[in-house]
């Protein structure tokens, strides 16, 4: 599919069906984040496959944002081995982790779409409570949940979806 097409294509999914995402989709969907570029390539994100009644139900405790989703991807990068831009005067304690578990995030997003799948980037919860019944995350840090799984027959983009300024609004060139 053309890119921009996808991009179209993509919304944030908020009625998932119970039909079961098939294991090849998810290695697809977890490849495409493997390959996403990170700073200075040091991939140091770390993805958390939640699918088990009892762990979707701790990840659901911890926001309102329940819409049951199959599988909730938990992205979450180690600062350990995140890039750090050391020669930056206005920002010296820059970590790019951050922004890193965005981008393979995004990657995962579109891939999914792409695969027919829907998405819904989350980050309305409790941390603190993720972190509590998740002690494998205890040294990382909690940077989104990506639920994944296929949209219900009834499922639409909200209608902020289509609302997009135009380019003049937020480019400027130099």
């Amino acid at each position: 599919m053309d890119f921009i097409e996808l991009s179209k294509k993509r919304y944030s999914v908020r009625k998932f069906s119970s039909q079961k995402v098939e294991d090849e989709k998810i290695e697809k969907i977890l490849e495409a984040g493997r390959l996403a570029p990170t700073a200075k390539n040091s991939q140091s994100h770390k993805i958390f496959i939640i699918k088990s009644k009892d762990a979707l139900e701790k990840i659901y405790s911890a926001t309102p944002m329940y819409y049951h989703a199959p599988i909730v991807l938990m992205v979450c990068y180690d600062k350990k081995t995140s890039y750090k831009n050391t020669a930056d005067t206005h920002y010296p304690d820059y970590d790019g982790g951050e922004v890193d578990a965005a981008i393979v995030t995004t990657a995962m997003m579109m891939e999914a779409t792409e695969l027919g799948l829907g998405t819904l980037w989350a980050r309305g919860y409790d941390s603190q409570k993720i972190y509590d019944a998740f002690p494998q995350i205890k040294d990382l840090e909690l940077v989104c949940l990506l639920d994944i799984g296929y949209p219900a027959e009834d499922s639409s983009p909200s209608e902020r979806h289509s609302m997009r300024k135009e380019l003049s609004e937020t480019t400027v060139e130099l």
